[in-house]
């Protein structure tokens, strides 16, 4: 079973960068007695940081705190908003515990505060994001970023990669793949029985017959009749700028959809992120354990400020909450 013996799942949520918003976020969301009472909350963090952001906001630390650092030598002083190599250290530290106590049955989910992968390359850590970076650490390739915002999702077939890249990467093979992973985590994390994805075009206009492109006729329709071969729910592939239309309502292109798989990061975070930014979580299906994130950046510019808002991390907590219950009732 995932639950503890209160009946409560076990959550995980980082503090994220040291110096941005997400420790401010992650301590205003603890405050929250709805949440603590509903599930079993622990941050994971340096003691020493967190107490001081505690101290600058005004705000407790009403959780259980677990220091993966906790026996390293004594943290440098810093400043919100200062990014330093040792505080992406830190992040990472925090990352890697909580993934291996989900691995380990210790925990039903982590959440995950924003970090800087700018921060992350300059000290020599190969990261170009919490989903690659969790993918390799679970040994996977198979895996979908995902959005969630008021009931609408957006997955994507190809993640951090420079937009040059992209149409290389699109494939046959990986559009499958990933309306796989899509149509099963929609299916076992979210309760829909008979999921409905619409695919994405990659170009304008889905193409319009070859004029734009050709990665539809090659890659993405094809792909899309091995889904439905497969029993899958696919259809596309739709033009990118109509088919978030109506999505979870009853009129436009989108309408009667579960989920859209676009091709490409911001062809799908920027419909994300206008359904609402202060509410959107980024969820990874396909990894062995439950992974939700706040659906934001670091903010070093409002670090120290106490003005961020925690809507995102706090839908975040809920979401990766209620997958847990769902998947200890099937458990």
């Amino acid at each position: 079973m995932y639950l503890p013996t209160e009946g409560r799942p076990r959550l995980l949520v980082t503090m994220g960068d040291p110096a941005g918003i997400g420790p401010e976020v992650v301590l205003k969301a603890c405050a929250i007695r709805k949440l603590s009472e509903r599930f079993s909350i622990r941050v994971v963090g340096r003691r020493c940081r967190l107490d001081q952001w505690s101290a600058l906001l005004g705000i407790p630390l009403e959780v259980e705190l677990i220091d993966p650092m906790e026996d390293a030598a004594e943290a440098t002083a810093f400043s919100p908003g200062v990014s330093t190599p040792e505080g992406a250290r830190e992040a990472l530290a925090c990352i890697k515990a909580a993934a291996e106590m989900c691995l380990s049955g210790a925990a039903d989910a982590m959440v995950t505060a924003p970090v800087s992968k700018i921060a992350m390359t300059e000290c020599g850590i190969d990261f170009p994001g919490h989903t690659e970076y969790l993918a390799r650490l679970m040994r996977t390739s198979e895996y979908v970023m995902t959005f969630v915002v008021a009931g609408k999702r957006v997955g994507l077939v190809t993640t951090h990669l420079s937009l040059a890249d992209v149409p290389h990467a699109i494939t046959r093979a990986l559009v499958l793949e990933k309306i796989r992973i899509l149509d099963r985590g929609l299916r076992e994390w979210f309760g829909v029985e008979e999921p409905k994805i619409a695919v994405t075009a990659l170009n304008p206009h889905a193409g319009e017959g070859g004029m734009f492109g050709d990665e539809e006729a090659t890659a993405i329709t094809p792909a899309i009749a091995d889904a439905v071969a497969m029993g899958i729910r696919a259809d596309g592939p739709f033009p990118a700028d109509s088919i978030y239309c109506g999505l979870g309502g009853a009129d436009g292109p989108g309408a009667g959809f579960d989920a859209v798989l676009a091709m490409y990061h911001d062809q799908g975070t920027i419909a994300a992120k206008l359904w609402g930014f202060s509410e959107g979580v980024n969820v990874t299906l396909g990894l062995p354990i439950v992974r939700t994130s706040a659906d934001h950046g670091t903010a070093f510019g409002l670090a120290g400020r106490g003005v961020a808002d925690p809507g995102s991390i706090i839908a975040a907590v809920t979401l990766a909450g209620e997958i847990a219950e769902a998947r200890a009732r099937t458990a």
